[in-house]
């Protein structure tokens, strides 16, 4: 009698247990669907702000859906159509259509466009070191880029062939081109920042 006694007592405690983590798993997930709704209608406050409808919106955000699907490393989406890493050394612009694209590039960061002529999405690198673009789901999508790192800074282009093989390289201040009609376009795999 007594060893049925622990064996309900055990059952009931593995029970109880069970049931409080599927209770603070369900909780867990109720939170975090309530934080993505909210960043969510943040982001389509700033889009509607800069004047895209709801239809615009929409499918500005799915393309920023479909740009975090591609990225490898830790990033955080921190604007209507931006993408941030988490360390801070990387942000993508995903373009947004009917608007100006962002053709600029902050003091010290090595900016790379996916169009011609500072145009489509853009990705900034602000940390020197070695980047392989698809991490950033940029892989084979260069088309222009501006180098606006400190005076004298270098920036090695990169594409893969079974090994990193050179291409070519910019050196600041504010070194720009359009790759668009040169064997480079849309080649481009990895860079060293400076």
């Amino acid at each position: 009698m007594k060893s049925r006694t622990r064996t309900t007592k055990r059952t009931s405690a593995l029970l109880c247990g069970v049931a409080l983590a599927l209770g603070a798993s369900s909780a867990t997930a109720v939170a975090t669907d309530r934080a993505t709704q909210s960043a969510e209608s943040k982001y389509a406050a700033e889009a509607k702000a800069v004047g895209l409808s709801a239809r615009q919106s929409a499918q500005l955000q799915d393309r920023v859906d479909a740009q975090l699907a591609d990225i490898k490393v830790p990033v955080e989406q921190v604007g209507y159509n931006e993408i941030r890493a988490e360390d801070g050394s990387a942000s993508i612009t995903v373009s947004v259509p009917g608007v100006a694209a962002d053709t600029s590039c902050s003091y010290e960061y090595l900016c790379l466009w996916d169009g011609a002529n500072w145009t489509g999405t853009k990705l900034s690198f602000a940390v020197c070191t070695f980047r392989n673009l698809s991490d950033y789901g940029f892989s084979d999508r260069l088309t222009s880029y501006k180098n606006n790192q400190t005076t004298g800074t270098v920036s090695q282009f990169y594409n893969w062939e079974g090994s990193w093989a050179y291409k070519f390289g910019s050196t600041a201040y504010h070194t720009e081109d359009s790759l668009a009609n040169t064997p480079w376009n849309n080649m481009i795999d990895g860079v060293n920042v400076c």
